[in-house]
């Protein structure tokens, strides 16, 4: 398989984040209903300084990406991460999957919530597996004690890797 056109140089692959971001800035003006000569107004800058920005991409700078994103309520994170492809091949993940994904795990604001997420689908999973009720279980988090057996569920939901050493406990 050839490289994605994004493997050819950092520049390629600067445009390609840059225009992504871009179009979820359009994306919430859109849902806004702001137009650029209203988000310029807003930014005290010019409408032409906004289309520019927008319309070419390759130029965007992290300062500036924040600057617009918080006139339109919004925030920037950046991500670095491994999707088992060294080479470029598949070219970067859009920054859309990366929202959705997000959103569909709650909005999660930090570890600690994303742990109380792969508890919670733990036991659904194991309740499946198992057939039990989800009164069955209580969830052991390091700081609770019971007499019940400690069983890991790893099968069950593959982001536990990221947030430690998450059990199921069942009551003896």
């Amino acid at each position: 398989m050839k490289s994605h056109w994004t493997a050819q140089s950092i520049k390629e692959y600067l445009f390609r984040i840059a225009s992504d971001f871009i179009a979820q800035l359009e994306n919430k003006m859109e849902s806004l209903s702001i137009s650029q000569g209203e988000l310029a107004k807003k930014m005290g800058v010019t409408k032409g300084a906004v289309s520019l920005w927008i319309n070419h991409p390759g130029n965007v700078k992290l300062g500036k990406m924040i600057e617009y994103a918080k006139a339109l309520g919004m925030k920037v994170s950046v991500v670095a991460y491994e999707d088992d492809d060294p080479e470029n091949k598949k070219g970067p993940i859009d920054a859309e999957i990366f929202r959705i994904c997000w959103e569909q795990l709650g909005k999660p604001r930090d570890f600690w919530a994303v742990q109380n997420i792969v508890a919670t689908n733990n036991v659904f999973a194991a309740n499946v597996r198992y057939g039990r009720r989800s009164d069955d279980f209580k969830v052991f988090h390091g700081k609770q004690t019971s007499s019940g057996d400690v069983i890991a569920c790893p099968q069950y939901f593959s982001i536990e890797n990221f947030v430690g050493n998450q059990k199921l406990l069942l009551p003896s």
